[in-house]
């Protein structure tokens, strides 16, 4: 198959989209496919075309809106923009068998359907965040005529999509509310790989360079962005000041890391650590060195969001204390993997006792953490979500050339 990807994130850049992207794109060339990705002249990597580990990649000039301060309305109007320079790019390929998009952004969906509507060609809309719910839920999108625009935005692209592709089963019964047939959704679950990230010693180089030793390291890895709620992190960290054997390792980049650094300083605290993003090489030792791991949302974010990390930290084998609001599905997913403990979103207090109450019952949290381990082995596992999607994309393709036979 020839198989087109979309995709506003792609390494070098360090985020989950771009792993996932990547990942999909490198183990479809594997089993022998072509794929492109079109996506954004970021990270580092100038416009152009270059191959990577037998991907082609095609990068496109976008403006700087994912980690902007800049009013709602512009962040909007700027992704629209973005999505729409990747319109020329898809369109110059010739032989596309079939494309897939990831959202968000929602609108390069858009793309995905104008390239169905000109060529024939399936377009496969892989929705990991629900757009605009997740931004209105965060409260960084108010204005009505936006809300309204994206609104529409969302119901074109559901609507002249072939196949949408959810991670979680909450996000496909919000769909389904929202009106789209049970036909036209598919439910693969976000992997992992489990030969890159499995357990290891906790005492590594990272933890030395990091100046951890003999700490009992409660770590929080990701985006520093506003839906992870790290105020939570950074003042349970003031609760947990006494105890001295505790540290709180907070590696990533974001938005509001210098906020959440300065917060840290003002209050005092020597136990709450930052660290930069590592590659994705390095990452493995990151996640090794922690005792417990964190994950934490906003109380008012009641999207059915499972963060990426959730199944990295489960990999690695590590318990984890998750701060979500309830009735989602990343609560639902650490209960029954038996993983970990959930802690009520925006309360540090209770954030704090659960890092207390796992530094002070390793058997409990040792216990926690394999069961997470074989809960991804047996669910997550990279290769099941790479047959899944081969298989769908044969049938889109398979549907299309009947309808051009007929």
């Amino acid at each position: 198959m020839k198989i087109l990807l979309l995709a506003n994130m792609f390494p070098p850049e360090i985020r989950s989209a771009a792993r996932l992207m990547s990942e999909l794109a490198e183990s479809l060339v594997g089993r022998g496919h072509r794929v492109t990705v079109v996506t954004s002249a970021r990270g580092g990597r100038p416009r152009g075309v270059e191959m990577l580990s037998g991907v082609r990649v095609v990068r496109v000039p976008t403006l700087a809106v994912q980690e902007s301060r800049a009013p709602a309305v512009l962040r909007g109007l700027g992704q629209l923009f973005n999505s729409a320079a990747y319109g020329p790019a898809a369109l110059s390929l010739r032989d596309v068998d079939v494309s897939l998009s990831y959202s968000p952004p929602l609108a390069l969906g858009m793309v995905g359907a104008l390239l169905h509507r000109l060529r024939g060609v399936p377009h496969v809309l892989n929705v990991q965040d629900l757009v605009p719910q997740y931004a209105i839920d965060l409260g960084m999108l108010k204005n009505p005529a936006l809300i309204r625009m994206l609104r529409w935005i969302e119901r074109a692209v559901y609507r002249n999509v072939q196949l949408i592709t959810v991670h979680s089963r909450g996000n496909a019964e919000v769909l389904a509310r929202q009106g789209v047939p049970a036909g036209k959704m598919a439910l693969v679950p976000n992997w992992v790989d489990t030969r890159r990230l499995r357990p290891s010693p906790r005492d590594n180089a990272y933890r030395r360079k990091a100046g951890l030793e003999g700490k009992f390291v409660a770590l929080f890895s990701g985006h520093l962005g506003f839906a992870q709620d790290l105020d939570s992190v950074v003042e349970a960290g003031a609760l947990l000041r006494e105890r001295s054997e505790i540290a709180l390792l907070i590696v990533g980049e974001g938005i509001e890391k210098r906020r959440l650094e300065e917060k840290a300083r003002k209050l005092g605290l020597t136990n709450v650590r930052f660290m930069p993003a590592v590659s994705e090489d390095d990452y493995p030792q990151v996640v090794a060195s922690a005792d417990v791991c964190l994950a934490t949302l906003q109380p008012s974010l009641r999207c059915p969001v499972v963060p990426a990390k959730l199944l990295g930290y489960m990999a690695a084998g590590k318990p984890i204390i998750a701060s979500f609001p309830e009735g989602g599905d990343a609560p639902r997913l650490v209960r029954d993997a038996g993983c970990g403990v959930c802690a009520p979103p925006g309360d540090p207090a209770r954030l704090a006792q659960a890092i207390l109450d796992a530094a002070e019952r390793p058997a409990e949290s040792r216990a926690r953490g394999e069961h997470g381990r074989r809960y991804v082995e047996a669910n997550h596992d990279r290769e099941r979500a790479m047959d899944v999607y081969e298989s769908l994309f044969e049938r889109l393709i398979g549907r299309g050339q009947k309808r051009r036979a007929a």
